[in-house]
């Protein structure tokens, strides 16, 4: 004890968490030299590597894991004892809040939500990440601190608020050749279409429809993700069928029309999502609240107060905003 900093233990976690050495020192408010030196430090102490490099970041050695579980328990009795409460105030605050979203919400949400933060949390910043498999281990380790957009479930732990129903609608570049004023089903299928193969945007709903109901499309591109899709749109005569809030966005400049589908694709629900976890962090509930209070006011919504799932039939989570429930049971907008 002599010979140790137990300021050095936050590393410990901090890495943990981060599983890299340049994320932790950000966290923390430190240089990347400064941790390296302070995890040299430990290695000494504990005559340990207790973190190495692997092909996924910094993994701690089982002496490591060990000795986080100590350091938690330690924590939780300090926090009891001291009666530790944070304060979190966002005209004040540098946080830096990491988000994991579809592209879908990059566009739409990303421009309000920094627009607002402008107002209520000037110092606040965004580190914006796509959703991908790994999000789940992030958000439940605290390297993620919500995701926003359509996710499949990620097993108990996770809580889920409903922002709002999306549906699918079909985008075309203006004054199409054979595309005018409405959209038929011979059309559709006569057509070439430029198709998204895209995870995390409920897009699977469309190809399962499509089959199901026995609707053929002729894909002439296939694109991995929605950004860059207008420039396509405009430039050549393929038809594209998006949700209705990008394409609503892309519509605005008047350079894409936008139809109704032919025939009936189900809506699903946009979630943001968070680990149990974290579900009273003062900073993290005020980020929550701040997207549900921009999703309401896009959709003319008022914002209800989070309630545990168990409270809601199927039909009420799925319909009302700003709804929360606790993954484990289906998930409703798969």
């Amino acid at each position: 004890m002599k010979n140790i900093d137990l300021r050095l233990l936050a590393i410990v976690s901090e890495l943990h968490k981060t599983r890299s050495v340049s994320e932790a020192a950000e966290h923390l408010g430190l240089s990347q030299s400064a941790v390296s030196m302070s995890l040299a430090k430990l290695r000494k102490h504990f005559n340990d590597p207790i973190f190495v490099r692997t092909s996924t970041g910094m993994e701690p050695t089982p002496h490591a894991a060990d000795l986080i579980q100590l350091l938690k328990r330690a924590e939780e009795m300090l926090q009891t004892a001291l009666g530790h409460h944070v304060v979190f105030d966002p005209l004040t605050s540098d946080r830096v809040f990491h988000i994991y979203s579809t592209d879908i919400a990059q566009v739409t949400l990303m421009p309000k939500l920094l627009h607002r933060l402008k107002e209520v949390g000037p110092s606040v910043r965004v580190d914006l990440r796509r959703i991908s498999e790994t999000t789940p281990r992030f958000l439940e380790s605290g390297a993620a601190d919500v995701a926003v957009g359509f996710i499949h479930p990620m097993g108990a732990g996770f809580c889920q608020q409903s922002l709002f129903k999306e549906k699918f609608v079909c985008a075309v570049r203006r004054n199409h050749p054979r595309v005018r004023n409405t959209l038929t089903l011979e059309q559709f299928q006569a057509e070439s279409h430029l198709a998204i193969g895209t995870s995390g945007t409920g897009h699977s709903i469309v190809e399962k429809t499509l089959e199901s109901k026995g609707i053929q499309r002729n894909i002439g591109l296939t694109v991995p993700s929605f950004l860059g899709i207008v420039s396509i749109l405009t430039s050549t005569d393929y038809l594209a069928i998006l949700p209705g809030q990008l394409a609503a966005h892309f519509a605005g400049p008047g350079n894409i029309q936008v139809f109704g589908l032919p025939f009936h694709l189900p809506s699903y629900v946009i979630m943001q999502h968070w680990h149990e976890r974290y579900t009273h962090d003062p900073a993290v509930r005020w980020l929550r609240g701040l997207i549900a209070e921009l999703f309401s006011e896009r959709n003319g919504l008022r914002h209800h107060n989070s309630a545990p799932v168990a409270a809601f039939r199927q039909r009420e989570v799925t319909e009302l905003p700003a709804k929360t429930k606790v993954a484990g049971n289906h998930h409703l907008a798969s």
